[in-house]
């Protein structure tokens, strides 16, 4: 036999052993990548059925599933491992997202003459939340001039009473059935109404007083997943009646829905508010929240001094959501 024959012989075994692990994972790097793609498409298709609106809320996981088996599938060796390693890491930098913001002044603008800064935060404090103390040096820590509060239930209405040192305004609706909403206010609160058993999500509304002038505050608190086709009635229901309050307002609160959903481009659409808000705060057991439910929305004169931040959730599956507005000129 001659050398090249050899040669070939030895090489054969080697030959088959590369084709084996490039075989190796190929079926399940292509499944990651139909997945992710099929959840960017499904994502797109709750625009037209409210049903597939669902899939709008994991729209960055499944585009970093996309792009990490996509690059898996390019890559001469070790391509499952890779893919899972990137879709593990993309995960976890949505998760670490809104923490690294901390590191990034939050000022970004100045006020400019006549212009009267009002500091807002939305917190869902969670029903099953057994740490009361920390719920409130959170909110004390927090020190916005208005604060809306969902999921208050009655083991943490006392905490709400003992804010009033800080927070001597308040209103609340726990008398109405499923509205367990409060919003403490450093300005003096006018008008208010409450919300609840209606098409529309529970909801409370103060129109504030002093340098507020007259700026209408809404608590929003809509269903969730799977009960999609009553969230959309919800939010259409709650834009009409948005239509319906004159002046400048600001709508906070857990939308159940993110950024990239129908719910929060329905209320933007019908209602000329504007999103200002896109940072991921649920869950919070986890520390590395995926999705961002909890929304500030505010009329469009309304400029950002300083963006949005979040606190820390103290027990809560919610991060609160803080930033700083500048109410335009009288």
């Amino acid at each position: 036999m001659s050398d090249q024959s050899n040669r070939a012989a030895a090489e054969a075994p080697e030959a088959g052993a590369r084709r084996r692990r490039s075989r190796f994972g190929s079926f399940e790097l292509k499944l990651g990548l139909l997945i992710g793609i099929a959840g960017l498409f499904g994502s797109r298709l709750g625009q037209l059925w409210v049903a597939f609106d669902v899939f709008s809320q994991f729209t960055l996981q499944f585009a970093v599933l996309t792009v990490a088996f996509l690059v898996g599938n390019f890559l001469p060796r070790g391509r499952l491992t890779a893919a899972f390693v990137l879709t593990v890491g993309g995960i976890a930098a949505i998760g670490a997202w809104p923490h690294a913001m901390e590191r990034v002044p939050a000022a970004i603008s100045q006020l400019k003459e006549g212009e009267t800064a009002i500091k807002l935060a939305s917190f869902n404090l969670w029903y099953g939340n057994p740490d009361i103390a920390a719920i409130a040096a959170e909110v004390r820590r927090l020190d916005a001039d208005v604060v809306t509060l969902i999921e208050v239930g009655p083991d943490k209405r006392a905490m709400v009473e003992g804010l009033k040192d800080l927070y001597p305004h308040q209103t609340e609706c726990f008398a109405d059935a499923y509205c367990h909403l409060a919003i403490l206010s450093k300005f003096p609160i006018g008008e208010t109404v409450a919300k609840s058993s209606w098409e529309g999500p529970p909801l409370m509304l103060v129109r504030l007083g002093g340098k507020a002038r007259d700026l209408a505050v809404m608590g929003v608190h809509t269903i969730r997943f799977p009960h999609s086709r009553a969230q959309f009635r919800q939010v259409r229901a709650l834009a009409r009646f948005i239509e319906t309050m004159p002046g400048r307002m600001v709508v906070m609160g857990d939308f159940n829905a993110t950024p990239f959903s129908r719910v929060t481009k329905t209320v933007e659409t019908e209602t000329g508010l504007v999103r200002l808000t896109s940072l991921p705060t649920w869950p919070a057991w986890i520390e590395l929240p995926q999705v961002a439910i909890d929304h500030i929305f505010a009329s469009p004169d309304m400029r950002v001094i300083e963006d949005e931040r979040v606190g820390r959730p103290t027990g809560s599956d919610h991060y609160p959501i803080v930033m700083t507005l500048a109410l335009p000129a009288p």
